[in-house]
């Protein structure tokens, strides 16, 4: 193999792994967890009665992670327009389900989405084109991206709904979805 050649592969080999490794905590100098507590996140309105049911909330109003009714919520700030994200969306669609299909796990956690200063075309046409099962909610403005600090996308927050709290964050796509929700079962256990 030719030094040239050689070369290439190293930096397609790093940059992959840059990319791909799973991430946790202050990934690169972004401590999502930090961020998010900071910023007292408001959330935008659900967009149907079902996400209001889902969520346990008593209004179709903007909301915040104490109103949902569970131990914690799963929040994936997310882009219609990034590769990651839809790479990330059938992993995210893999954890509603298996959360939704064991009934602790159910009565303990909801899993939702805030798209990241997107237009509602783009949003609607994300969800149906990977068939979200979820609540994904359009941060249209960008103001919790701001306050957030830009973050990178996908991140995902697992966050206590009683004292606002991130237990857990993973920037990037998640990998394993079984992995996940243990570490979801784990963190409800724990509170």
């Amino acid at each position: 193999m030719k030094k040239r050649e050689f070369a290439i592969l190293c930096q397609i080999i790093i940059c992959s792994l840059i990319l791909f490794m799973p991430r946790t905590g202050a990934a690169f100098g972004f401590d999502a967890a930090k961020r998010f507590e900071s910023a007292k996140v408001t959330f935008p309105a659900p967009d149907s009665t079902q996400a209001e049911k889902y969520l346990g909330l008593k209004a179709m109003k903007p909301f915040t992670v104490g109103d949902v009714k569970a131990k914690v919520v799963v929040i994936e700030f997310m882009s219609a327009l990034c590769e990651y994200c839809s790479l990330n969306s059938k992993v995210m669609n893999n954890i509603y389900k298996t959360v939704q299909e064991n009934p602790q796990l159910a009565a303990n956690a909801k899993v939702m989405a805030i798209g990241m200063a997107n237009s509602d075309a783009e949003l609607n046409a994300f969800k149906k084109q990977h068939g979200v099962l979820f609540p994904m909610l359009n941060d249209a403005d960008g103001s919790i991206g701001t306050a957030m600090g830009n973050m990178p996308t996908p991140t995902t927050l697992i966050v206590s709904t009683a004292t606002g709290k991130v237990l857990f964050s993973h920037v990037g796509v998640i990998w394993s979805s079984d992995g996940f929700v243990k570490k979801i079962e784990n963190l409800i256990n724990k509170s």
